[in-house]
């Protein structure tokens, strides 16, 4: 019964899939931001209390501290890396789309030139081109 539903079902727009993906890469990219976003704000608290453990003369606690916040710098360099690949594979996407569309408008263009080429039979007016050359010669208009 799916199987069927399936084959009912009308195929998607091309143009339809690419918004909906594009949509979905944006979402992504927006939750990266508000990650990196959390990150540093929890990267300024962590920065506080290092200098309040330093006041403390607490040197264990704010290396500790330290690592942390060289292992969030990390975090949020990837999480660069990552929003960078999401928009190539958007641009990607689109230009896939792009692609295609103007391979269909080509191939539409190759149909109407050959139904053209039909319609003037080249050969036949060859034909008469020499003939009207030939008539045109004789007649003095052209050399």
């Amino acid at each position: 019964m799916e199987k069927v539903m399936n084959i009912l079902k009308p195929k998607p727009n091309p143009q339809q899939l690419l918004r909906d993906w594009q949509r979905r890469l944006r979402q992504e990219t927006r939750n990266i931001d508000r990650q990196i976003r959390d990150i540093q704000r929890e990267e300024k608290n962590v920065q506080k209390a290092i200098r309040e453990a330093a006041k403390r003369n607490d040197m264990g606690s704010a290396k500790s501290l330290a690592k942390e916040i060289v292992q969030s710098r990390r975090t949020v360099h990837r999480l660069y890396e990552n929003k960078a690949q999401l928009n190539s594979i958007s641009m990607h996407l689109g230009e896939s789309v792009a692609i295609a569309r103007t391979v269909g408008h080509l191939s539409k263009s190759a149909e109407v030139m050959k139904i053209v080429n039909n319609l003037m039979k080249a050969p036949e007016m060859a034909v008469t081109m020499q003939e009207f050359n030939k008539e045109m010669t004789k007649a003095g208009v052209i050399e």
